[in-house]
């Protein structure tokens, strides 16, 4: 994933090393999100300020600005510091809490405000369930025993079929599933997994998501679908792909969060999934049919998530920890010699949901929210992440050769377990003990489940 994430995102180094962390972490694999044609503000997504949506003082509107009830945080009139990694902070020295007001998230202008383009698409489209996507898989995966790398404790694991495995132009990067979407870890009666792929060509197809159906895990079949953004007007709707990374993704309750690395969450509406057109290789629609590249399902952008202080993280991954109260994201950073502000000043910050809305809690009138933790995490390289109960569970691929390592960290305190080689992002099953992850290299892609118990915390 990071030979070239990190050749992206090595500008970032030029002035933030240095300690100028003012915009550090503005640019990076992802391009910042084209705003809806019909947002009324004149915010942008990377520009000083965003106006908040409709002021957050519509009532009976969809957009973010009236999503939740108001909850203050003392950040709102904190002066905020940009955290400064310590000289003798190195790999081992486990978290370190930072300041967490100085990453204020808030959705940008338009946020939930396609919903007219998005009934119209509904009229010459077909909704469809996310289960009822799993069910319809197109393709083949291959239940296995070994995972490249020997990770202990791997209960299950399967791999692509040989063109998803092989493939140069398909990247997978960001994996979640119905775990992360509902306590019981079922959506209508399945069992399923979701893993990004980013497009690492011009094809211009952006961002695919596999619908893998676990449900008997002897015989998983998956099939993909792309992520769009509605585009047009409720007279003439249509959509475009993405340009994202995809470096994580989580699915919570109704909505797909997929970081966006220097900006912050897409948000994605898993409840109107829409099935299309396979009869030509094209994206968008006319009068009546709506097209995706010969993809069969397309899932709906409902708006941006932008971080909006100077400190500018990067969002290189993103999970969910349900044993926090409320729920709440877990996004980090992958830093390295060339990227971020060096190999140690990768962050994780926590974002908490609100379960009646499955979008971040609002703590002001522009609906901003503040992360409720925020930590440097004294490893490198780390390109998936996820926490349970207080530990936190971080993939890397600092190993030479392709290798992989498991980092489990807490405040102060280190371990190191044996990973899967080349490593992507993570997703923790409670229910059933069990940690999700991926690897990217090309010929030897699995998806595999290990035993948490194999993982404990660090001493």
């Amino acid at each position: 994933m990071r030979s070239l994430h990190a050749v992206l995102l090595g500008a970032l180094a030029f002035g933030c090393a240095s300690g100028a962390l003012q915009g550090c972490g503005t640019s990076g694999a992802d391009p910042a999100p084209v705003l809806p044609a019909n947002a009324s503000d004149a915010a942008t997504i990377d520009g000083a300020a965003v106006t908040p949506v409709d002021g957050g003082e519509v009532a009976g509107d969809a957009d973010a600005g009236d999503a939740s009830t108001l909850v203050p945080d003392p950040c709102a009139t904190a002066t905020a510091t940009c955290p400064v990694v310590p000289a003798a902070f190195t790999a081992g020295a486990g978290l370190r809490t930072v300041d967490r007001c100085a990453f204020p998230m808030r959705p940008a202008a338009g946020f939930g405000g396609n919903g007219a383009i998005l009934d119209a698409l509904e009229k010459i489209t077909t909704k469809t369930a996310p289960a009822a996507v799993a069910a319809d898989g197109n393709r083949i995966a291959t239940s296995v025993t070994a995972v490249p790398g020997g990770p202990p404790g791997v209960d299950y694991a399967l791999r692509w079929n040989a063109e998803d495995d092989a493939s140069a132009t398909w990247i997978p990067q960001g994996i979640t599933g119905t775990p992360d979407a509902d306590a019981s870890g079922l959506v209508g009666g399945k069992r399923i997994v979701l893993v990004s792929f980013y497009e690492d060509t011009t094809l211009g197809k952006g961002v695919r998501v596999a619908f893998v159906d676990v449900t008997n895990p002897a015989v998983p079949r998956y099939r993909f679908a792309l992520l769009v953004e509605p585009s047009g007007s409720a007279a003439a709707p249509s959509f475009v792909p993405v340009d994202s990374h995809a470096g994580g993704i989580v699915w919570f309750g109704s909505k797909l969060y997929v970081a966006q690395t220097g900006t912050g969450f897409r948000v994605f509406d898993m409840s109107r999934i829409l099935e299309v057109a396979v009869d030509q290789d094209v994206i968008g629609c006319t009068a009546t049919t709506c097209r995706a590249g010969l993809y069969k399902y397309v899932i709906p952008q409902i708006g941006v998530y932008s971080e909006r202080g100077a400190c500018a993280p990067i969002f290189s991954w993103v999970s969910l920890d349900r044993t926090t109260t409320p729920p709440s994201l877990v996004s980090g950073e992958y830093c390295s010699a060339t990227a971020c502000a060096g190999r140690f000043a990768g962050k994780a910050l926590r974002w908490p949901l609100d379960p009646g809305t499955d979008l971040l809690v609002r703590r002001d009138a522009a609906s901003t929210t503040w992360p409720t933790e925020a930590f440097l995490l004294g490893e490198t390289q780390v390109q998936g992440g996820a926490s349970k109960g207080g530990t936190y569970f971080l993939s890397s691929s600092a190993p030479a050769g392709g290798g992989g390592a498991l980092y489990r960290v807490k405040p102060g305190k280190s371990a190191t377990s044996t990973f899967a080689d080349a490593p992507e992002d993570l997703m923790v099953e409670g229910t059933k003990g069990l940690l999700w992850g991926l690897t990217e290299a090309a010929g030897a892609r699995v998806v595999f489940a290990a035993k948490l118990a194999s993982y404990p915390p660090p001493p």
